[in-house]
């Protein structure tokens, strides 16, 4: 499976932290969780591509990347998703996932029969595995994402797999999520 990676505009990433992070420690905080999923995708069985799509093409970070136009993770995972090297089966993980291991992505790729998601604790959507990414069109980005994309799923005639995985459904999008970070991370 390839594995897409959607990353904001390091100048325009986190701006829900500004309150507890100024510009510059909130750029170093997104490369440093881009860095821990690119590792966990390099360590993934199921990985054998990655695909990071930025509007900041140095965020690659040893992996190909897709320019997108900075618009938003959903037109950004539409795109690549549409790119001919996710033909073979996606698993897009969000680059805001800094607990996400090897094991957590090898299993949410197991579950994808022919799909499977792991949602945020919020109920947005922080994994998706797609056996057949031209399959349905996943949601992301907004509220109940997780949910959202469930129900295009069976609308598209998909029982997709939910898989609760708290490594998975742990992002960082708030101050108190830094603080929970740095004790899960210990």
């Amino acid at each position: 499976m390839l594995a897409i990676v959607p990353v904001k505009r390091l100048a325009e990433a986190k701006s829900r932290l500004a309150p507890a992070l100024e510009g510059e420690a909130r750029a170093v905080l997104v490369v440093r969780m881009l860095d821990a999923v690119l590792d966990a995708c390099r360590r993934s069985a199921a990985v054998d591509g990655i695909l990071v799509v930025s509007p900041d093409p140095e965020l690659g970070r040893g992996a190909d990347v897709l320019v997108d136009d900075g618009v938003g993770h959903a037109a950004a995972i539409a795109r690549a998703l549409a790119d001919p090297r996710a033909a073979r089966g996606a698993l897009v993980v969000m680059a805001d996932c800094p607990l996400a291991t090897a094991a957590s992505l090898d299993a949410l790729a197991a579950a994808a029969r022919p799909d499977a998601l792991a949602p945020a604790e919020d109920g947005g959507l922080n994994a998706l595995a797609l056996a057949e990414p031209a399959s349905f069109e996943p949601v992301f980005g907004v509220p109940r994402a997780a949910g959202l994309t469930v129900e295009r799923a069976r609308a598209a005639g998909i029982e997709p797999a939910v898989v609760p995985d708290p490594l998975l459904a742990f992002d960082v999008d708030i101050p108190a999520d830094l603080i929970r970070l740095e004790t899960l991370a210990a």
